[in-house]
C-alpha cells in the first residue's frame, strides 16, 4: 500500500491549531515555539476522513489523496432538507456544554416519528446529559478496548471474536480499531475531551431486549433521524460505535447507564455544540450505482 503523506503549507498556515483538535488520530500538534506540527509515527493513523481540510481557514492542510477543488464543496445558503445534510459533520470537539433539555426533547420527539419494522416499538433510548456521568463510564471503557487489543493479537481469541461478530467486523477491528488503541487514543479521558466521546456532555444510547423484532435495523434508523435533528438545531453530533461492546461486556457500565441487564446496547450518538464551525463540505462518492 502506497504510504499516505500529509503535509501543511507553512507560508498560509495560520498556526491557529484548529486542525490537532479536529483531528481523531492525533496526527497534528500546535507547539507553542514551532506552531504546527505532524507526527509522523502517527500518519499510518490517517483514514482520509478530511476533516482537517474542511475546518482550515486558509486551505493549508494537504492529505495526499484529498484536493480541495474536487474532493471538497462550499457550502449553500439554503435552508432546507438538502442543506441540512450538506453541512453535517461528524463532530470532533464540542463545547464544555450540556445540551439543553428542551433541545433533546425536540431531537427525540423527531425520532419519534422514524418509521419502525415490527408493529411494536422495541428500542429505548437512555439520554446521558451529564459529562461527570460519561467519563465514570469512559474509564471501563478505555480498560476493556486494551483488554480487546491482546485479544486480537490472540490467534485462538481473534478466532472466537470473528465467530460472534463475523469476518467484516473482525476487519474493522483489526485495521481501523488496534492501531488507534495502541496509539492510546483512548486512554485521553478528561473533563475536556476524550477519544471515544470527543469531550460531549450528552450521550444517547439506543438498546432493546436481545430478541425483540427489528430492534437492530431500528436503531440504525433512529440514531440517523436523531442525528439530522440535531443538524437542523444548530448542534453537532457524532454516532460512536464505540460505546455499545463494552456496555454488552461489563454489567458495571450498565448499571452506570442504567440499562437493564437484558439488553443489548445497539448504537450510541454524542450530541453538543460545536467548537468550531467547517469552512466548507467534504464530498462522499458511492461505490457504484447500477441502473437497470
Amino acid at each position: 500500500m502506497e504510504k499516505l503523506e500529509i503535509f501543511i503549507n507553512y507560508e498560509t498556515c495560520s498556526n491557529c491549531g484548529t486542525c490537532s483538535e479536529i483531528c481523531p488520530a492525533f496526527i497534528f500538534e500546535l507547539d507553542s515555539v514551532n506552531g504546527i506540527k505532524i507526527k509522523q509515527d502517527f500518519i499510518h493513523l490517517c483514514f482520509e476522513c478530511g476533516q482537517c481540510m474542511a475546518v482550515c481557514k486558509t486551505k493549508s492542510i494537504f492529505v495526499k489523496s484529498l484536493d480541495y477543488d474536487k474532493d471538497f464543496y462550499e457550502f449553500s445558503d439554503d435552508d432546507n432538507f438538502f442543506s441540512i445534510i450538506e453541512k453535517r459533520r461528524s463532530v470532533r470537539r464540542f463545547k464544555p456544554l450540556p445540551v439543553k433539555k428542551e433541545l433533546i426533547e425536540k431531537i427525540l420527539d423527531a425520532v419519534s416519528k422514524a418509521p419502525h419494522g415490527d408493529k411494536n416499538q422495541h428500542v429505548e433510548i437512555t439520554v446521558i446529559n451529564n459529562r461527570n456521568k460519561i467519563i465514570e463510564g469512559l474509564l471501563l471503557m478505555s480498560e476493556f478496548y486494551d483488554k480487546l487489543a491482546k485479544w486480537l493479537h490472540n490467534p485462538i481469541m481473534r478466532k472466537l471474536i470473528q465467530l460472534e461478530t463475523g469476518k467484516d467486523k473482525l476487519n474493522t477491528l483489526i485495521n481501523h480499531l488496534l492501531p488507534r488503541i495502541e496509539k492510546g487514543i483512548y486512554h485521553n479521558i478528561s473533563f475536556v475531551y476524550d477519544g471515544i466521546t470527543r469531550g460531549a456532555h450528552t450521550l444517547l444510547i439506543f438498546h432493546a431486549e436481545k430478541d425483540s423484532e427489528e430492534h437492530k435495523e431500528d436503531s440504525m434508523i433512529f440514531v440517523t433521524y436523531a442525528t439530522l435533528a440535531a443538524q437542523a438545531l444548530n448542534l453537532g453530533s457524532t454516532i460512536v460505535e464505540l460505546v455499545p461492546p463494552p456496555i454488552n461486556k461489563i454489567p458495571k457500565l450498565k448499571k452506570i447507564f442504567n440499562i437493564p441487564n437484558s439488553h443489548e446496547a445497539i448504537i450510541s450518538l454524542i450530541i453538543g455544540y460545536p467548537k468550531y464551525r467547517y469552512q466548507r463540505g467534504i464530498r462522499r462518492n458511492l461505490k457504484r450505482v447500477h441502473w437497470l
